[in-house]
């Protein structure tokens, strides 16, 4: 098989709508890092590479973005109310040399680690870098059951996964799986049931009178 260039990839993703997801096979890792550094500045590209293969998710559409920040602005409050050193960093696309993946998650957090927080200019990989404490991914229009093997392999304490209108929290296990938990590692104040109840309103109600809500349970809740 002819080795995928950048220039076969950026070509393939031309005219590809929205929501649109193109999966590539037989991409070597040398070709994934590539094509990742060259479309660094492409936000609305979502890369997940696993055993050869590139998945490209085009865009998310309103929802999935604003879904995502106001989660953001949750952890935010959260921060801010509990007194707890959280860094953001957002949809950080993570690779690893070590395991040969990839992955660009819709949130991200340093919170144990955020003295380890990564800031670097070129692509994060674990064979140097902390990876974050928290992922999250919103599926919307595309599925995360990949993302799973892809996480638990970078060693990530916490994934979040927000999808039909339900947020789960999964813990890494000593034996590399995530299982459900009720409650948040890193920020125990929060548990799955309260996380999912502020995302679907904010959803339905006015998302300022949501937050002040949020800020008031915290603050009871502490």
């Amino acid at each position: 098989m002819e080795a995928v260039t950048v220039l076969d990839l950026q070509e393939l993703l031309n005219g590809a709508t929205p929501d649109e997801s193109k999966v590539l096979y037989g991409v070597s890792w040398e070709e994934y890092v590539e094509f990742t550094k060259a479309t660094l500045d492409e936000t609305n590209l979502e890369l997940t590479y696993n055993r050869g293969v590139l998945k490209v998710n085009m865009g998310q559409g309103f929802r999935h973005e604003n879904l995502s920040r106001f989660l953001n602005s949750l952890i935010t409050t959260v921060s801010l109310i509990l007194r707890v050193r959280i860094i953001p960093v957002g949809s950080m696309t993570l690779t690893s040399s070590r395991v040969r993946k990839g992955a660009d998650p819709d949130e991200s957090y340093y919170i144990q680690n955020a003295h380890r927080a990564s800031f670097k200019q070129e692509l994060f990989d674990d064979a140097t870098d902390t990876p974050p404490d928290i992922v999250v991914e919103i599926d919307e229009t595309h599925k995360s059951e990949d993302k799973f093997e892809i996480y638990a392999a970078f060693g990530i304490k916490e994934f979040w996964l927000y999808d039909a209108e339900v947020l789960r929290i999964f813990e890494l296990s000593d034996t590399g799986e995530y299982l459900l938990s009720k409650n948040s590692l890193a920020l125990p104040s929060l548990t799955a049931k309260v996380l999912t109840e502020f995302l679907n309103r904010s959803q339905r109600e006015d998302q300022f009178k949501v937050l002040l809500d949020f800020e008031k349970w915290l603050q009871e809740n502490k």
